[in-house]
């Protein structure tokens, strides 16, 4: 079952590089695209582990929710020490 918790967790992330304020090749409908598909593979093992449909959708979707904020704020701050860092 951690591997799904694992899958929500870069279903957050990977649905955080699809937004349109963030740089890079995952940006737009490629960073949608994996994050449904990594949304999928999470709730397949999480009901491969012994947990309902409904059960797995639920804890995904709330693990990836839990998780976008938080890889939201790192990768602010990231970008306010590397504004920082320029002279």
């Amino acid at each position: 079952m951690w591997i799904g918790t694992l899958l929500a967790v870069a279903c957050g992330w990977l649905f955080l590089c699809a937004t349109h304020r963030a740089d890079g090749g995952l940006r737009g409908w490629r960073g949608t695209a994996l994050g449904l598909a990594a949304a999928a593979l999470a709730v397949w093992r999480m009901q491969a582990g012994g947990l309902g449909l409904a059960a797995a959708i639920a804890q995904v979707l709330g693990v990836a929710m839990l998780a976008l904020p938080c890889w939201s704020y790192w990768q602010a701050a990231r970008r306010r020490a590397a504004r920082r860092a320029r002279p």
